[in-house]
């Protein structure tokens, strides 16, 4: 039977922020918050690189890291913000070397510009 790990998500939220689970590490979507803790206000070039940090982080926190990423999902409220969110975001991978992704556009909570999703290949030893 396939174990599964569930990293609670801080604070009163019904979710996991990450799930480690069949050979895989789930996180779930991540939006932009400021240093305080607090929706990120800043242009879509912050918010991106505040979301790709936290996503670095969270993965970081399961033994992971953004190299194992295989599948990305992105929302994006404005699809005008398609090309710096695309400049921030591939400079978090190996040129040539990058995840399947799928983006739609949405209206998202907190009124933030972005939030990712990501799937990453597990290699903890003994997953």
């Amino acid at each position: 039977m396939t174990q599964i790990t569930h990293y609670p998500a801080p604070g009163p939220f019904p979710f996991s922020s990450a799930i480690r689970a069949g050979g895989w590490v789930l996180l779930s979507g991540q939006i932009p918050f400021d240093q305080d803790a607090k929706p990120h206000t800043g242009d879509i070039r912050e918010q991106t690189q505040a979301v790709m940090d936290s996503i670095c982080r969270t993965l970081a926190q399961v033994d992971s890291a953004i190299e194992d990423v295989v599948k990305v999902n992105v929302w994006l409220c404005d699809l005008a913000d398609f090309a710096v969110f695309n400049e921030v975001y591939a400079s978090y991978f190996e040129s040539g070397k990058y995840p399947v992704r799928s983006l739609v556009q949405a209206s998202l909570a907190f009124n933030v510009k972005v939030e990712v999703e990501v799937q990453a290949l597990d290699r903890k030893p003994g997953a």
